[in-house]
């Protein structure tokens, strides 16, 4: 009797000074628990009563954890876990930074990573943009791929930054990732070496009949003028229109996506907002625009963030057409806080980004004008399975590296042309071939892949669905804007 009284007390004593510690840090916080532009005295007092409940509930578990657990418990570590789950209960992309310092270095080093972008959608963790010719597209991973595992490790508990943590490492080392895929019966396991990525951040070409295409990565400092350059050749060219390519585009900087907003919206238009614990901020569009040439923006799920802004502006200033599918849905602030005098910090979310007309960008993404489908996941398999395949280098080989020009004249040819003719066969004995192989693509599934060996960077381009669309649509606003 007298032991368990004497227990109960420890266990009391403990609880009492846990509580009490909290309450002094909760009462002296630099923040403050109310604010008079936004609660009354009463609901702050109510707020704080309720605040003090929950804290009362908390420091017993944790007194009971230390008293009464089989192990003896780390009390740094049931503190950061705790802190670890608050955050987790809020968004995906607060965070806990026990190691501030630490923190910096990595996000200014150079580190091997895979080469894919990923996010968190319905509280998993999703591939966002594998990039193409890097490793986690060579490996096979798709846009839209779940990642349940890395190196055996659940990643439902992990924070979006502890999962990058895990995926990045020394390059030339490999990381397993265990892929969870739509339509697909059982989880794929996928050991990756990981690589020094360096992306370009802008893509240019002319294609078609005087169409300037840019294909933005991801957007950096350099973005903006890399943009100016392409310009420079484009109004050389006379071209007739622009693409703007923002599929597979994970975001980047604030700045760099209302620089290139910028480029298609009047000066003093709006680009985005944000709202949220903080006063509004407009950002809206500076400098000399472009001239006004008619323009489509291509989008899919790998577009996110300062692609779903500039997309987003563009769209609600009705200057150009968007098409592709919807969009990722990620435009949230995140600031970092030092923590006292330690070298510890907290990340989180104080805001949103809105489109002009006040689209959540970070709840509902951005809804394409016109939808465009791409090649289908299952064809996106197929097309990985052609990858430096023989039968297409063999093919190419024999043809020259126009063998898509030949193709296209072949195809308009007269039944008397032997060269056509020939070329068209063999052609279709490498359809035929590859079917036999289970490799079952379309006509223009089979070219893109061929274009994928060329030396011409536009063939590949012009054999994707979604430009080849996008340019059909551009002759209609071109159209269009004279009969205006």
């Amino acid at each position: 009797m007298t032991m368990r009284f004497a227990c109960r007390r420890r266990l009391s004593t403990t609880c009492f000074h846990i509580l009490f510690v909290t309450f002094l840090m909760a009462t002296f916080l630099p923040l403050g628990w109310g604010s008079e532009e936004t609660t009354s005295e009463e609901t702050t007092e109510e707020s704080d009563d309720k605040l003090l409940e929950h804290l009362a509930l908390f420091a017993e578990v944790l007194a009971y954890v230390q008293q009464k657990h089989l192990d003896n418990p780390d009390s740094k570590e049931l503190i950061e876990g705790a802190i670890k789950g608050t955050l987790r209960a809020l968004d995906p992309y607060s965070q806990f930074i026990p190691d501030y310092l630490e923190f910096r270095t990595q996000n200014r080093g150079n580190y091997g990573g895979l080469g894919m972008s990923i996010g968190i959608r319905e509280d998993m963790l999703t591939v966002i943009t594998p990039f193409k010719d890097f490793p986690a597209a060579l490996a096979g991973v798709l846009n839209g791929d779940i990642i349940s595992h890395i190196e055996g490790e659940s990643t439902a508990v992990m924070t979006l930054d502890e999962a990058v943590d895990q995926l990045r490492g020394e390059p030339g080392t490999s990381v397993s990732i265990t892929i969870i895929r739509s339509k697909e019966s059982r989880p794929i396991e996928v050991t990756i070496t990981r690589e020094v990525i360096r992306i370009p951040s802008v893509e240019k070409e002319i294609i078609g009949n005087k169409v300037g295409y840019i294909k933005i990565n991801s957007f950096l400092e350099t973005t903006a003028n890399d943009v100016d350059n392409a310009f420079v050749d484009f109004n050389a060219h006379d071209i007739r229109g622009v693409i703007l390519d923002l599929r597979l585009n994970p975001g980047g900087l604030l700045t760099s996506a209302v620089d290139i907003a910028s480029d298609f919206l009047k000066p003093g238009q709006l680009v985005v907002y944000s709202q949220g614990t903080e006063p509004r901020e407009n950002f809206k569009a500076s400098g000399k625009p472009r001239e006004n040439f008619p323009l489509i923006v291509l989008v899919n799920g790998g577009s996110a963030s300062a692609s779903e802004i500039v997309a987003g502006a563009i769209k609600d200033h009705g200057r150009g057409l968007i098409m592709g599918s919807k969009t990722f849905g990620k435009a949230s602030v995140q600031r970092v806080f030092r923590l006292g005098d330690s070298n510890t910090a907290v990340k989180l979310t104080f805001a949103r980004y809105y489109t002009p007309k006040g689209t959540d960008i970070d709840k509902i993404g951005i809804m394409p004008d016109v939808e465009s489908a791409g090649f289908s996941r299952s064809e996106q398999q197929m097309q990985a399975k052609l990858r430096n395949h023989e039968k297409l280098k063999t093919f190419v080989e024999e043809n020259g590296d126009d063998v898509l020009a030949q193709l296209e004249a072949a195809e308009r040819a007269s039944r008397d042309d032997r060269h056509a003719v020939k070329l068209l066969r063999q052609y279709q004995r490498l359809a035929d071939a590859l079917t036999e192989e289970q490799i079952v693509l379309s006509d223009i599934g089979i070219k893109y892949a061929i274009a994928r060996i060329t030396e011409n960077p536009r063939d590949e381009l012009e054999q994707d669905p979604q430009i080849v669309a996008a340019m059909e649509q551009l002759k209609v606003l071109e159209l269009f804007g004279q009969r205006n």
